[in-house]
């Protein structure tokens, strides 16, 4: 296998072991019920993380007007006397 195929191949895995180095590296902080997460070690950056976390709101947000489009109803919208 050519060195290119190869990393192309390992892309993946090496964007999880990334990701899971991310995440491990945060810690939690209660204020009220919001959750800060900060970076335990500044050496470490945590954009990929949150990249997904920004992604799963969006994918939630995007599901969340389906279903509210779903239960649209067209008796809802016509006017009698």
């Amino acid at each position: 296998m050519s060195p290119e195929k190869r990393a192309e191949y390992l892309k993946p895995f090496t964007l999880t072991s990334i990701l899971k180095e991310e995440m491990g590296n945060l810690r939690e902080e209660n204020e009220g019920v919001n959750i800060i997460l900060k970076q335990a070690n500044k050496g470490i950056r945590k954009d990929k993380f949150s990249a997904a976390e920004y992604g799963l709101l969006y994918i939630k947000m995007e599901e969340e007007s389906k279903k509210r489009k779903k239960k649209f109803k067209i008796t809802d919208m016509m006017f009698s006397n």
